[in-house]
């Protein structure tokens, strides 16, 4: 099986054009076609974002000019307050091919993913083989997404997506994928859909884009989750469908180059840069969505604990949105938070939160394209040392403030 290499695939330059010209053949028109006797069939998705800042906290956090808005931690796709628009932190190019042996009882599916975040960067997201073992049960081994959330899966497709970009207070973590194997059951229990899935598996990642965020715009910090265990499962009928999550996973960092220091504008090296001790996690997640007629409700809520670090915290974070849709129009209102918890005797007033209130318009262009324009006004709740102590350098924590941010975006399947 290909090797890999922290979560990517280590291409060059060729290998990468040949790797999507590929994609885009099978891709092409989102059709099925026969290869060699092999029945394939594939798709593609574009997004391309633009935004601007509207106004904010000024000043400069982490090496980046703020006001600052992060719309994608896990990649660094961050907006800034440099002039004119900023087309890399939404935008992306997806191709996904599978290929089909066996009367399609066995089955290889791969995606590449080129983010404008990454600087056109080529990352190998999906490729895992399926083998259908009846029609309730499949099996699955490769490299897939981690199911924390509800639109894992999706996350990066613009037209399946309400809004510009996921609330970060919620979709923002380390690692979103991994290395292993998953059961997966499809069945109905009495008038409910329900969909299930049973992993486990690790996942290894080099110069996090999470930790950029957290650490410095040049930060190199590399990461691993071992021992990825848990699932989740989804129930629907007829206008409600609710998901449960659980997963834990033993987690490390190492930090190679230091965590940026706002009093002397450049990184502190005094660090340890081996990998750190693994430190148990367990995260906990549960969605409740709605489709009434016209009506859309979303909601989503996420814990995450920490109860090995020194000392010990949680993460929360939530969302709640709701929206109408009017024709080939889709107003929509989003509320996100995220709260770090201070417990094991934490700093309780050295703690991050902040919220974002985000207002959509959609416009469905056709059944496979849209166009949004949206409007995201972020509140800085992190507790006062929080602040304080990354003012004065004595912490690496990032005190980002407020911002205000105006995001337009094409969206398309193909």
């Amino acid at each position: 099986m290909t090797k890999f290499i922290e979560g990517n695939v280590k291409y060059n330059k060729l290998l990468q054009t040949l790797v999507l010209t590929g994609f885009a053949l099978i891709a092409g028109g989102s059709h099925a076609t026969e290869i060699g006797g092999v029945d394939m069939t594939g798709s593609g998705f574009l997004t391309v974002g633009a935004g601007k800042m509207l106004g904010g906290t000024q000043h400069n956090v982490n090496g980046y000019n703020c006001p600052c808005f992060t719309a994608d931690y896990a990649q660094a796709g961050v907006y800034d307050n440099r002039s004119g628009l900023q087309f890399g932190p939404d935008s992306k190019l997806g191709l996904q091919g599978t290929a089909f042996f066996d009367n399609r009882r066995l089955s290889l599916t791969a995606q590449a993913v080129s983010r404008g975040a990454q600087g056109g960067k080529v990352n190998l997201e999906w490729l895992y083989a399926s083998y259908k073992i009846d029609d309730k049960f499949t099996v699955q081994a490769g490299r897939k997404r981690l199911p924390m959330f509800y639109y894992s899966d999706t996350q990066d497709i613009g037209v399946a997506l309400p809004i510009t970009h996921l609330p970060p207070q919620l979709y923002g973590w380390e690692a979103v994928n991994y290395n292993g194997a998953n059961l997966s059951y499809q069945g109905q229990w009495g008038d409910w859909s329900a969909n299930a899935d049973l992993l486990y598996g690790n996942e290894a990642k080099k110069e996090t884009g999470y930790w950029k965020v957290y650490r410095g715009k040049d930060n190199r910090t590399d990461i691993k989750w071992k021992n990825i265990k848990g699932g989740d499962l989804t129930l629907s009928k007829d206008w409600f469908e609710t998901r449960l999550v659980y997963l834990t996973s033993d987690n490390q960092a190492k930090n190679t180059n230091g965590i940026w220091d706002p009093s002397i504008s450049g990184y502190d090296q005094s660090i340890d840069t081996d990998y750190t001790t693994p430190i148990k996690q367990h995260i906990y997640g549960i969605t409740a969505n709605v489709d009434y007629h016209n009506w859309l409700l979303r909601s989503e809520a996420i814990q995450i604990d920490h109860p090995q670090a020194a000392p010990s915290w949680k993460d929360l974070a939530y969302i709640v949105a709701g929206g109408y849709r009017y024709g080939k129009w889709q107003p929509m209102i989003t509320w996100s938070r995220y709260k770090s918890v201070a417990t094991g005797g934490a700093d309780a007033t050295g703690q991050e939160g902040h919220y974002t209130v985000a207002l959509t318009l959609r416009y469905d262009i056709s059944t496979s394209s849209d166009i949004k324009l949206q409007i995201d006004d972020q509140h800085d709740r992190g507790g006062p040392n929080w602040t304080a102590n990354y003012l004065s350098g004595a912490s690496g924590s990032p005190a980002f403030g407020n911002a205000r941010l105006l995001t337009v975006a094409y969206d398309m399947v193909f």
